[in-house]
């Protein structure tokens, strides 16, 4: 129920009236919730509560919805998708291991929030206005994870804390999960015994592990620099300088595969803009480009005395631990998956002798939801990300788009090619800061065609009138 106050009517001195006084998240749009609740990210990091809260607001937002709209809604493919894969998530329930039920339940909230997300984005999100107050949101949490990388990177603040949450649990649960340990110590890097290349520490800015943080990373450059494209003034210094934090947080994760998929990015988005150029310009920028590779090619050999040293130095002597133990990991899932192959085992299995976080069913989105979820979670997977592509296959060829919205679309399907490849050595779907980022987009692109683009009421992708 809105909090109401005495007031003037505009135009009508003297004439009382009682006017509606929103209140955040409660008589307030889902878009506004949104961005507030992105926009308080650091808080719920400071306050330890970030890997908590998503699911308990995306549930509340839910069932506000459904009240006010009297349980009318529609529903698009991919949130079939998702529900369908929500749903089948529950059933390794009946055989999970007990020691892992925590672990269970955490990544099934997960699921079922994807789910509600897609929703609210499909019937909650009905204007550009309201489509740019979400995106806004997420042009903050940009700024923010930006800024905690560029926090480390220039040396500012390299320590710990203890989240608000830390000083609540008790010690022993700190110290025997790994979970409850990223959750209650706050720092913006992992420094390990093998080391880093460029800092004292691998970043993580405000996410839980590097891998995290280059994917974030990852869906962030594109949508940053297609705002900061729209964007003018001290707001297009602000995304400069977010972008270039992002730079800094993708190369400070020290990730070998999202360097690849960035590389990949970059190579799709060169072959996009050149369609443009006519024939001769789009030649040479081919040939150019060409050159560039076989010369950097020659000068990474030349430097490193060889390919083989070259595949050493990357490979193996740049933490050395790290493919022996992902192999170990991808035969351990291969040997295991045809014990339940048609619903999965339901969570990761731990691998005698390694940590954790190395375990049976993790560190490739394909192979662990095949493992945790069978054939069946892998196809239904699929059918999302199927669903989702022809989206934004849909946008990209959308005629009468302007400008600004072409951007939008090309920003996120480099975002989500980049996903793509970087996801095939992780498993993505634990830390919330990042399944938060990816939703938020994916809900973008679904509501983007209602409005057949942001720009279509007159409105930039900052929420600015154009003057149409």
């Amino acid at each position: 129920m809105p909090i109401r106050f005495r007031g003037l009517a505009k135009g009508d001195a003297g004439a009382g009236e009682d006017r509606p006084w929103p209140v955040p998240f409660v008589s307030t749009p889902f878009s506004v919730d949104l961005m507030l609740f992105l926009a308080l990210w650091p808080l719920w990091w400071i306050l330890g509560v970030e890997q908590i809260l998503p699911p308990l607001f995306l549930t509340w937002e839910t069932a506000r919805y459904l009240w006010q709209a009297r349980g009318r809604f529609t529903v698009s493919a991919p949130v079939v998708w998702a529900g369908l894969l929500a749903a089948w998530w529950l059933v390794p329930a009946l055989w999970v291991d007990r020691e892992y039920a925590d672990i269970f339940v955490k990544e099934t909230a997960a699921a079922w929030s994807q789910v509600m997300m897609l929703f609210l984005f499909g019937n909650a999100v009905r204007t550009a206005k309201e489509w740019n107050q979400a995106a806004r949101g997420l042009k903050w949490l940009a700024v923010f994870v930006a800024a905690g990388g560029l926090i480390y990177a220039l040396g500012l603040w390299r320590g710990e804390m203890l989240s608000a949450v830390g000083r609540l649990l008790p010690g022993y649960l700190v110290e025997s999960s790994t979970f409850f340990r990223s959750v209650a110590i706050r720092r913006l890097a992992v420094v390990s015994a093998e080391g880093a290349a460029l800092f004292p520490g691998r970043l993580t800015s405000l996410t839980l592990t590097p891998s995290s943080l280059s994917i974030i990373s990852l869906l962030l450059i594109p949508f940053v620099a297609w705002q900061m494209s729209e964007a003018k003034g001290r707001t297009r210094v602000v995304l400069g300088l977010a972008l270039a934090g992002l730079l800094v947080c993708l190369a400070g994760a020290e990730s070998r595969v999202a360097y690849l998929a960035f590389g990949v990015g970059l190579a799709a988005f060169g072959v996009y803009a050149s369609r443009s150029l006519n024939r001769r310009a789009r030649t040479a920028l081919y040939a150019g480009a060409a050159a560039l590779v076989v010369l950097a090619i020659l000068g990474i050999v030349i430097g490193f005395g060889g390919l083989d040293d070259l595949w050493r130095a990357v490979a193996v002597e740049w933490r050395p631990g790290s493919i022996s133990v992902r192999t170990r990991v991808y035969l351990e899932t291969f040997r295991l998956l045809p014990e339940h192959p048609i619903a999965g085992w339901g969570v990761q299995a731990r691998i005698p002798g390694v940590r954790s976080s190395f375990s049976a069913g993790s560190h490739s989105s394909i192979l662990a939801m095949g493992f945790r979820h069978g054939v069946v979670g892998l196809v239904l997977y699929i059918g999302l990300w199927v669903s989702i592509w022809r989206e934004i296959f849909r946008g990209l060829k959308r005629s009468g788009a302007s400008q600004g919205a072409r951007g939008f679309w090309v920003a996120v399907a480099i975002a989500m090619l980049c996903f793509n490849v970087r996801e095939l050595a992780d498993a993505w779907w634990w830390d919330q800061t990042l399944t938060m980022t990816l939703w938020t987009l994916w809900g973008l692109i679904l509501a983007a065609k209602v409005k057949d683009t942001v720009s279509a009421a007159g409105l930039s992708p900052s929420g600015q009138e154009t003057g149409k």
